[in-house]
């Protein structure tokens, strides 16, 4: 099987948490045109953002914010993610404080190793991901 020769990465910022009431996920593609067939069976409430380089920014990580302020638990939630310059902006701060968030930074370039999403439910799920992605492949040929 050979991979598509235009695929491109999609962004996905999951938040999770331990009572069991779903969060749902903020969806990145490239491009400029929301297409249609990307809000398709997605969780409910997911949302769907079009970006230049598919990667986040001060303003997308802004609606994230305000996204898991509308979906979380009530009360205060930590809100732990990576050290990247787009997330170290004051109106993220003032967000945050709105909605009862509170902010913990990583350390950069140490969230491949302390990231807990990354390290536990992320690799499983890109393993069962890439597992089912070559079962479509294999059992449609010919389709990307």
């Amino acid at each position: 099987m050979v991979a598509p020769e235009h695929a491109e990465n999609v962004t996905v910022a999951a938040c999770v948490n331990a009572l069991s009431s779903p969060i749902p996920p903020m969806i990145l593609f490239k491009g400029k045109s929301l297409k249609p067939e990307f809000n398709d069976n997605l969780p409910a409430g997911s949302f769907v953002k079009m970006t230049k380089k598919c990667s986040m920014t001060s303003s997308l990580f802004l609606d994230l914010i305000h996204h898991l302020g509308k979906y979380k638990a009530a009360g205060t939630c930590l809100l732990v993610f990576d050290g990247a310059s787009c997330h170290l902006v004051y109106s993220i701060v003032e967000a945050a404080d709105h909605h009862d968030i509170v902010l913990y930074c990583l350390p950069s370039n140490t969230t491949h190793e302390l990231q807990p999403l990354d390290r536990s439910v992320n690799k499983s799920f890109e393993h069962h991901w890439d597992k089912e992605t070559l079962l479509y492949l294999y059992q449609n040929p010919g389709k990307k």
